[in-house]
């Protein structure tokens, strides 16, 4: 996959909280799928919606990229309860 320009694609697993502020408010979450992969949700608008929905099941359509620490960073575009 290239670090620079990503792929369209669909996942789906449960929306997990991984970043928190100064006053334990949950900032950053990331999907973590059946195989155990963890897809961090980059904060555009749709991807700030996920903060209302950790520990629910989603499907997540859009950009899939991987960062400078190999990370998977997926910009969404669309999601769904499942």
């Amino acid at each position: 996959m290239s670090k620079d320009r990503g792929i369209e694609d669909t996942i789906s697993g449960i929306v997990i909280p991984v970043e928190w502020d100064d006053d334990d408010d949950v900032i950053g979450v990331a999907i973590q799928t059946s195989d155990e992969e963890e897809y961090r949700v980059d904060g555009n608008k749709k991807g700030r919606e996920l903060l209302d929905l950790i520990e629910q099941e989603v499907e997540v359509s859009g950009m899939i990229r991987e960062d400078e620490y190999d990370n998977f960073i997926i910009k969404v575009n669309e999601y769904s309860l499942i």
